[in-house]
């Protein structure tokens, strides 16, 4: 009895490694890719999707549009089909949908979320980059970083 706990406590452990060493290859080639796409000094989120993604049409799309409402002058957004794309998702490393990638103004990598990701994290994740305080009430950004 004593050997089949160890055995499986090992198989969790290298599950959590193995999930662990997945999450570093795709911030690797997610932080390769993004070098490829256009540049204009804002923070950008990327959302990953298909038509046939239930839990992007009904739960992830419905939180990046609330979000977008607010930020759309502040923050750059890039839907992919990963049907239509599939080299965009590729390079990203995407292996589930929705996965939704937050680059900061330069461009590098700071977030990424497999599965639906809340609008209050996408916003705590855009606050990190941007420096900005939401304002909740609004949606929006509530200022301007200081410069």
């Amino acid at each position: 009895m004593p050997e089949r706990i160890l055995i499986a406590i090992a198989l969790i452990g290298l599950g959590v490694l193995a999930y662990r060493l997945l999450l570093s290859a795709q911030r690797r080639r997610a932080s390769s890719a993004t070098g490829h796409g256009r540049m204009t000094g804002r923070p950008a989120l990327i959302v990953f999707t298909s038509p046939t993604c239930a839990p992007c049409k009904l739960q992830q799309m419905p939180v990046v549009d609330r979000l977008m409402a607010g930020w759309a002058e502040r923050i750059d957004l890039r839907v992919v089909d990963v049907t239509e794309q599939p080299d965009v998702a590729a390079r990203f490393g995407v292996w589930s949908l929705p996965t939704t990638i937050v680059l900061d103004a330069g461009g590098r990598v700071s977030a990424i979320n497999q599965g639906t990701a809340s609008e209050q994290k996408l916003r705590e994740q855009f606050e990190r980059v941007s420096g900005w305080a939401t304002d909740q009430r609004m949606g929006g950004p509530a200022n301007q970083p200081a410069h």
